[in-house]
């Protein structure tokens, strides 16, 4: 239904959507048919092309990634609380620290690497 209107809008800028009809029942049928001529061929379904979601990888967390996340709060709080301390040496102190640290890191990676 169209309102009135004083104004002509060109038809590149009017707003239309065409909404889709969706049976829950017919996709559920189709789904069901290609799963059992995947069975019937004798191939597996693939989690990629199967016509279901997969959230499986989502669910899954990786541990190193909440560790590094956790050392990394750590180590700005640990900056935060230096600051208020001792000012803006606690960063020279940092420096100090983390130079070495950081040394030692490439090294073991560079002799892996041989």
């Amino acid at each position: 239904m169209r309102f009135p209107s004083l104004f002509r809008l060109p038809k590149h800028q009017q707003f239309r959507i065409q909404p889709r009809y969706y049976d829950p029942v017919k996709e559920e049928i189709r789904e069901r048919t290609e799963r059992i001529k995947e069975r019937m061929d004798g191939s597996e379904p693939n989690e990629y092309h199967s016509s279901k979601i997969s959230f499986k990888r989502k669910t899954q967390s990786a541990p190193a990634t909440s560790m590094i996340q956790l050392g990394i709060a750590a180590l700005l709080g640990a900056m935060v609380l230096g600051w208020l301390q001792f000012g803006n040496d606690v960063f020279y102190y940092l420096l100090w620290l983390l130079v070495p640290i950081y040394l030692i890191y490439r090294l073991k990676s560079f002799r892996r690497r041989k």
